[in-house]
């Protein structure tokens, strides 16, 4: 039992050097976004290819394979690869989903804020032309004052009389 857990683990290098490509990739992504978890990601993928620098050179040391047969991979290996594959998938569907709704909630809030502006123009438009309405209201009653004002001195002048015929 201690030798088949030993070739168990000692054969997972391939999914560590798998897991450290990913890791690298994701650094790569997420470096502008999320600089603490990029360097996170950084630092756990060169601790992963060193691990799996580790476990080849204990996997020769203890006999199992040469440097010969070294890129050959055991059924266990494709299993911790597979593993790291399935990880890697969940963690991106996650990641794409998180993004999607990212991208759903900007385009609700550039609408929300749109219909927003549209009601300021509309309450602006209509206090405008209330104003406006308000204004020449006045304007005409002042007018129509003055007129009134006007219409009788105008008509006591004797200039204005028309001669009897």
């Amino acid at each position: 039992m201690k030798e088949t857990l030993e070739s168990i683990l000692l054969s997972q290098s391939p999914a560590l050097f798998l897991a450290g490509v990913l890791l690298i990739i994701s650094y790569f992504i997420r470096r502008k976004n999320h600089r603490i978890r990029a360097t996170l990601d950084l630092i756990l993928a060169i601790l992963c290819i060193a691990g799996g620098v580790a476990l080849y050179f204990l996997r020769i040391n203890s006999g199992m394979f040469t440097i010969k047969n070294c890129w050959q991979v055991n059924t266990a290996g494709y299993v911790g690869m597979a593993i790291v594959a399935v990880l890697f998938l969940i963690l991106l569907f996650r990641a794409v989903k998180a993004a999607v709704e990212h991208h759903r909630e900007e385009r609700a809030a550039s609408r929300r804020e749109t219909a927003h502006q549209k009601e300021l123009e509309e309450v602006r438009q209509k206090a405008y032309a209330s104003g406006m309405a308000d204004a020449i209201a006045t304007e005409s009653h002042v007018a129509a004052d003055e007129d009134k004002l006007n219409e009788p001195a105008v008509m006591d002048s004797p200039a204005e009389e028309k001669p009897a015929e």
